[in-house]
Parts: structure tokens; sequence; C-alpha cells
């Protein structure tokens, strides 16, 4: 049996064209309002993590409250809100892993992890994407150290201690943070300094836990 708008909708709204207007108005409605909710979560940068997703679902299925007054006439109401519902979920989840940390928290989370001993800091950089797609915002502090394998070592042990834990790629995660480390500059230092005689530079890098 094939349903159409007839069934869907009573016979005087079917031959009436303003229940047609009320539904484009109510997906424009849903447009903007999944745009405010994901240019929120970009400038703030707390998309990423369950507590935001369960923000940006919660934030979205607000959006059936004006649904409901669109569709309560319909003979159908129930499944096209059941519909809607599944629908604006869907946003609301893919909406919650649009964006990682912001660059300001990533900054702070690498201002306070464990430093090598005998670790010069040389010089900071970063590089910020919102999006956090083929990679997020990443934070990249640059020491020059005698050994950089034992100070990956050591602050890999710190950061353990501290909570952190140990990825198979040889990163560290925690709370959705991201910390690995590169042998020499990262590519995000623009004109890397050199490192004084006797020590060589190693790499500290803060980013997303799923990128790194």
């Amino acid at each position: 049996m094939t349903t159409t708008s007839a069934d869907l909708f009573p016979s005087d709204q079917h031959a009436n064209p303003r229940w047609v207007a009320r539904a484009v108005g109510l997906l424009v409605l849903w447009a903007a309002w999944t745009f405010a909710i994901a240019a929120v979560l970009l400038v703030t940068g707390t998309a990423g993590r369950s507590s935001d997703w369960l923000v940006a679902v919660v934030a979205m299925l607000t959006a059936l409250a004006p649904t409901w007054l669109v569709v309560r006439a319909a003979r159908r109401r129930w499944a096209l809100m059941a519909g809607s519902a599944v629908v604006l979920l869907g946003l609301g989840l893919a909406l919650g892993t649009l964006g990682g940390p912001s660059l300001a928290r990533m900054t702070s989370v690498g201002a306070s992890l464990p430093v090598a001993t005998g670790a010069q800091l040389m010089t900071t950089a970063s590089v910020e994407n919102a999006l956090c797609m083929q990679e997020c915002s990443r934070v990249v502090h640059l020491y020059a150290v005698p050994d950089p394998g034992a100070a990956q070592s050591e602050v890999g042990a710190g950061l353990v201690a501290s909570g952190w834990r140990a990825e198979n790629a040889g990163g560290f995660c925690r709370d959705g943070f991201g910390v690995t480390f590169v042998d020499g500059a990262d590519a995000a230092v623009v004109d890397p300094p050199a490192a004084p005689t006797g020590l060589e530079l190693m790499s500290v890098v803060t980013t997303d836990c799923g990128h790194i």
C-alpha cells in the first residue's frame, strides 16, 4: 500500500496549500537551528565528548516543539513526529562529532604537561582547525633536550602517572585531548630555532585524541 500526502493530511489540508508552506517553513527552521548549534559548538570548541553529544542531541530535539505545531492536524501525526525525532536525533549526533576542543583549551592543557629533565623550551606554535576533519587544532611546544628518546619516555611516564592513557599509536589521551611527540620541529613551527650545542629538538604536540 502506497502512502500519499492525502493519507497523512486531512482532505481539506491536502487541498489547501498552506500545509506545504508550513512544512517548508519547518525545514528552514530546522536548517537554521542546526546551523546555530553547529556554530556554538565550533566557537566554544566543546564538541567531540560524550557530554557534548548529549547537549547537541537535546538541543536538536527541542525543534520537535514547532514540528508538533505543524503536524498536529495530520492524520498520522505520531508517525510524522517519530520520523522527525529520528532525523533530529541523527543531526544531533552528527553535530556532537563536528568539532574538537578549542585552541584555547588545548593551549591550557599543553602548558600543564610534564617537562623532561634538562629540557629547554625553545618556542611554541599553534594551528587552528575548528572543523576537526582531516586534522584538528594543535598546539606545539618545541623543546631542546639532551636525548629525545629519554625525554619522551620521561614525559610519557609523567602523563600516565597523571591519568593519561597510553595509545598504540604512541600518543596519550585524556578527556578528549591527545598528546604525541615528534622528533625535531613539528610542521606547525615556522622557522624553528636551532638547538643549542649538545641538545636536540623535540616537539610535544597537543591535539584532539582522535587525531594523534
